[in-house]
């Protein structure tokens, strides 16, 4: 939210481009076009609200576009570009597939707004924790602002944004109140900024390195279990994240992922049965590894996954 508000603030322009499918928090801008479906689908994706009672002005200031399609953003571009404070990104959005963008789109994307005078956001939620320099690093692109959380609170509830000097300069109220005000009833919790500080600290080089082989690990044996069951499925993901798709087609966006009432059924028999083998995934097919996990610990994890999909192919 906070990220969005200084793009806008910096700017002096109202619209924001997002992905189609996408989860950035609870702010009504940010929630736009999250839970779309066939129902409401047209060729382009379209603004469709997420909560009911939604302001029709929201839809009319976010514009959803396909993941990874550079041909996408120009033409939002070309017929908006004037508008626009920024396009907001996550580098590997879970809901919409947990699929790691290209680079090559992301260094459009940056070049494609910054023509227009738009600001690039990451939403570094969950992908900060991919690399040392979170997914911006590893990818080499640098954005205007990033949103951050989760690891960096240490297990406590924590939000942070940070950027360029300039844009970050919408904040300061040294020189009376300033372009955005901010200010929470959490800000600057001190017990989530030593639980924060402690898990940063405890996230070296050699932890990151730690957790990729795992992935890794992980990813390779799914894939393996779906081909020795005979089920359609794949496992997509990046460093300590990997999620299931049960669905055998190319997997590239939002659209392409957005299961139909079958894999649903198996989505439901995947994560019950994996809860009844002492495994905790998302009830969508989300892992997420952590630094004390040992490489038995993914081979147990492994172990339930296989045993669960072959009860799947089993009941197929």
């Amino acid at each position: 939210m906070m990220a969005i508000k200084a793009a806008r603030a910096f700017t002096g322009r109202p619209k924001i481009v997002k992905i189609e499918g996408a989860y950035h928090g609870s702010y009504d801008f940010a929630e736009v076009s999250l839970d779309s479906s066939p129902a409401n689908w047209g060729d382009l994706p379209r603004s469709t609200p997420y909560a009911r009672g939604t302001p029709r002005g929201v839809l009319e200031d976010v514009i959803a576009v396909p993941f990874n399609e550079t041909e996408a953003l120009r033409a939002v571009f070309a017929a908006e570009g004037e508008t626009i404070a920024a396009v907001l990104i996550d580098p590997m959005p879970n809901r919409a597939g947990l699929i790691p963008a290209r680079r090559d789109y992301l260094q459009t994307m940056v070049e494609i707004a910054h023509a227009a005078g738009a600001l690039v956001i990451f939403d570094e939620v969950i992908s900060f924790r991919l690399g040392w320099s979170g997914a911006q690093g590893l990818w080499g692109i640098e954005p205007d602002l990033t949103a951050l959380g989760k690891i960096i609170g240490g297990g406590f509830p924590v939000g942070a944004v940070g950027g360029r000097a300039a844009i970050m300069a919408v904040f300061d109220p040294t020189s009376g109140k300033p372009a955005l005000p901010h200010g929470g009833t959490f800000t600057a919790n001190p017990v989530t900024m030593r639980a924060g500080l402690a898990s940063m600290q405890a996230l070296t080089k050699e932890s990151f390195a730690h957790l990729n082989r795992l992935g890794a690990l992980l990813r390779d044996g799914v894939t393996a279990s779906f081909e020795r069951h005979g089920l359609a499925g794949q496992c997509v993901g990046l460093g300590s994240l990997f999620k299931v798709h049960f669905t055998s087609h190319p997997v590239t966006d939002y659209r392409s992922v957005y299961p139909g009432q079958a894999e649903r059924a198996k989505f439901d028999a995947f994560h019950k049965g994996l809860l009844g083998r002492g495994v905790l995934s998302a009830s969508y097919g989300l892992f997420a590894l952590s630094t004390p996990m040992t490489e038995a610990d993914a081979g147990a994890i492994l172990q339930a996954i296989d045993q669960t999909l072959g009860d799947i192919a089993a009941q197929s």
